[in-house]
């Protein structure tokens, strides 16, 4: 369905990653993205390379999902939102607005089951290497895939 498809493309900017890292102070970098009544807001914590959380701010318009209603849009989205929510390590809520829903989205890696988070719907990952995730990997991913970083 093409819908789903672009389900699981909103869903997957808020998951974009690379590879490896260690660290020392943590720092911030924040990205933003947006087409065809979707912008997503996704902000990296790491430390030297690796990347220790992450926070993405999605706001999706009903019709970008193909939804004419905020019912008709909670049928699409709550689902999938179940799902995150049960994985260990990540806080997800969606907020139904009148003409768009504001999902918010909490990744921490130092936490984070792989393998379930591997699992969801949109998620995407380049490689993991002991639960690790490289900044410079996941930033050089988020600019090939359009995303703009904000200072």
């Amino acid at each position: 369905m093409k819908f789903s498809k672009l389900i699981a493309a909103i869903f997957s900017v808020a998951l974009l990653v690379g590879l490896v890292g260690c660290g020392e102070k943590e720092q911030s970098k924040t990205f933003s993205w947006s087409q065809a009544g979707t912008e997503v807001t996704l902000t990296y914590y790491y430390k030297d390379d690796k990347v220790l959380r992450q926070t993405a701010k999605n706001k999706i318009e009903y019709s970008a999902i193909g939804a004419k209603t905020k019912d008709e849009a909670m049928k699409v989205l709550d689902p999938i939102s179940k799902k995150y929510q049960s994985v260990k390590g990540i806080k997800e809520s969606v907020d139904y607005e009148e003409t768009y829903a504001q999902e918010t989205l909490d990744v921490d890696y130092t936490e984070v089951d792989f393998a379930k988070l591997n699992s969801l719907q949109g998620s995407e990952f380049t490689g993991t290497v002991n639960g690790q995730i490289s900044m410079k990997q996941s930033e050089e991913l988020l600019k090939a895939r359009g995303f703009k970083e904000v200072n």
